[in-house]
């Protein structure tokens, strides 16, 4: 039983047993091979949870700053990959990262030939994946046509062409069946790209949702980042006895405004607001309340009978999106009272 007397509001509360524990199902669907895992840290953006998966035995990451790259450094990390095409001062960073930390190798994504041509310029032989566009329109070249680049990167100089980068995060049917077509269709174009380049390329591929449909294929090293805590937009995704919550936001009613209704201290400056109000905050003892309005620091909920309750109480709630939740909050708090820095939260650590 956790005393929520020094839990503060608002605030995140992380169950360290169930993020192992998320981990560890992961590992067991790719057969317990670590090789075949790289994992984002998008996530959770913490020293603590890059150490549990280094305990793991994975030792290959993606990173979408060079804040997280630099924390994942910090722990020398022997892999990543930053999940990024390095243009302006990103670039200049990222050199700079190479030469700070020599015992992490790192890799970034490209998919221009203008691009190309400039980390070269500054590169020594820099490991690089090309990044293709399976649908999402997001970034990346598409499969059919990335050979020029692929020659171009192989090419040059100064550049290691070490894998491809498959992101398919607009899959994400709800039927395991649905998004199993999905992916087939969707990667037509990679399958047919395969056969004409080199076979020891690393083909990075999908993210949480597209985890269970990737991960029965030996060629693939995944990529999921949600699973180390999970939230409920995923949930519906996968079966109810795999990935658990593990992350809790704590808020505490602050006024009682009227006979159905309570404000509690979680307005959107706590909790990710992207999402339609009906879909940020799930809660946990009381299913059926109702999240009505935000502002920045309050919450309006409907209780249904409000004279139940009283200022002060704790009301403990799932969101719906956890990654740029995390990203508003300076640390996770911990039940034995510590606390789990969110330290690439920060743009920016030493570089």
């Amino acid at each position: 039983m956790i005393n929520f007397t020094n839990i503060e509001s608002p605030g995140l509360m992380v169950n360290p047993e169930i993020v192992k524990k998320n981990i560890q199902w992961v590992l067991n669907q790719v057969d317990k091979n670590p090789s075949r895992l790289r994992p984002h840290i998008k996530t959770h953006k913490t020293r603590e949870v890059n150490q549990l998966l280094l305990a793991a035995g994975i030792t290959k990451f993606k990173a979408a700053t060079i804040a997280e790259c630099e924390l994942l450094a910090l722990d020398e990390a022997p892999d990543v990959l930053l999940s990024m095409q390095p243009t302006g001062t990103t670039l200049l960073r990222f050199i700079e990262l190479l030469n700070k930390y020599p015992k992490t190798s790192f890799a970034c994504l490209l998919d221009d030939a203008q691009a190309a041509h400039s980390l070269n310029a500054v590169s020594n032989n820099q490991r690089v994946f090309v990044d293709l566009n399976m649908g999402m329109n997001r970034t990346g070249i598409k499969s059919e046509d990335s050979l020029p680049l692929i020659e171009l990167i192989e090419e040059l100089p100064n550049l290691i062409l070490s894998g491809l980068h498959a992101y398919d995060g607009h899959i994400r049917d709800v039927q395991i069946e649905e998004r199993q077509q999905h992916v087939e269709q969707d990667f037509q174009s990679f399958y047919a790209l395969l056969p004409q380049v080199r076979k020891d390329l690393e083909l990075v591929v999908g993210g949480t949702p597209s985890f269970l449909v990737h991960h029965s294929n030996p060629n693939y090293v995944c990529s999921p980042g949600t699973f180390v805590f999970f939230d409920t937009g995923y949930a519906k995704l996968y079966p109810s006895n795999s990935l658990e919550l593990a992350v809790q936001v704590i808020g505490r009613v602050i006024s009682i405004p009227t006979g159905h209704t309570i404000s509690i201290d979680v307005g959107h400056k706590s909790v990710a607001p992207e999402n339609s109000i009906d879909n940020r905050l799930q809660f946990i003892d009381h299913p059926e309340w109702k999240l009505l309005s935000q502002s920045e620091e309050h919450g309006i909920v409907e209780v249904g009978d409000s004279s139940t309750l009283s200022i002060g109480d704790v009301v403990r709630m799932y969101p719906y999106h956890i990654c740029p939740t995390v990203a508003l909050h300076q640390y996770l708090q911990v039940g034995d009272g510590s606390v789990w820095k969110v330290v690439a939260r920060d743009r920016k650590i030493t570089i």
